[in-house]
């Protein structure tokens, strides 16, 4: 991933992935494991938090350092954009952690107002090549993880409470009524568009083919990929447009436990 900087402030079109790894090679014999760990993998604000942490921890057998940011995380042309912040900082800004030990990082809003819609960063953390005068050798795998890290609008935080309060209960489907998607044609099948009206970001999982039959076709193992607030997004799919007759697609949203089918606009197919 490369990012681009003039005089102005650097914009990184960034895929979102929980974790990216590089490999740098410093010596053609030997590989490094990958020892750097960070844990939340999700960060969230409610609407007055001020602070939150996160924690970095080394499972290797030496020393290691990371550098740690936080970018605003946005979308645009239904890619993920990433840029500078100022509102939120990670502190401190460079980390070691000792073979076997834990770090944490404080993650800390500088505008703590409450605002009307979600909004999105990615802490990124990225491990430092080792020092070969200790011993740190061979090919040293370093790890790039890029946290999601969401603030919550203001009036949202009694309803999430009492929503996780009913601990024998699973929470109820998401709602999807500000959410639209379609499928539109693309070179190698079909690309799906999704547009996010409401206040907060949905999360796609599990994406699946469902035949006029009910037989079931796996489109996408794990996470598809987050639409954020106000915003939209698409992906390419392995799918021709426009669907047969009888298909529909079914996918997770946010933490649902089962999926829904989704709700297609399907005029003009």
């Amino acid at each position: 991933m490369k990012e681009a900087g003039s005089g102005r402030m650097a914009r990184t079109r960034h895929a979102a992935l929980t974790m990216v790894m590089a490999a740098l090679a410093t010596v053609s014999t030997g590989a490094a494991a990958a020892d750097l760990q960070v844990s939340p993998i999700l960060v969230e604000f409610e609407a007055g938090q001020q602070a939150a942490a996160a924690w970095l921890s080394n499972t290797g057998q030496q020393p290691l350092k990371a550098q740690v940011r936080i970018q605003s995380w946005t979308q645009d042309g239904h890619q993920d954009v990433l840029d500078a912040t100022r509102d939120l900082v990670a502190s401190p800004a460079t980390v070691e952690v000792e073979p076997g030990g834990r770090q944490m990082v404080r993650l800390i809003r500088l505008q703590p107002a409450p605002m009307p819609q979600e909004r999105s960063y990615r802490l990124l953390v990225d491990e430092l090549p080792g020092d070969p005068s200790a011993g740190q050798e061979g090919l040293q795998f370093l790890l790039r993880y890029s946290i999601p890290v969401f603030i919550a609008p203001a009036g949202v935080d009694a309803a999430r409470s009492q929503a996780t309060s009913a601990a024998t209960t699973p929470p109820p489907p998401t709602d999807l009524a500000d959410l639209q998607l379609k499928l539109e044609p693309h070179a190698d099948g079909s690309t799906l568009l999704a547009t996010n009206a409401g206040m907060r970001r949905i999360k796609l999982s599990q994406l699946t083919l469902v035949d006029a039959d009910g037989r079931e076709r796996p489109l996408n193992q794990g996470l598809l990929g987050y639409v954020l607030a106000g915003r939209s997004m698409s992906w390419p799919l392995p799918l021709p447009y426009p669907l047969k007759p009888g298909q529909t697609l079914k996918a997770r949203f946010n933490d649902d436990l089962q999926a829904q089918p989704l709700p297609l606009d399907r005029t003009g197919h």
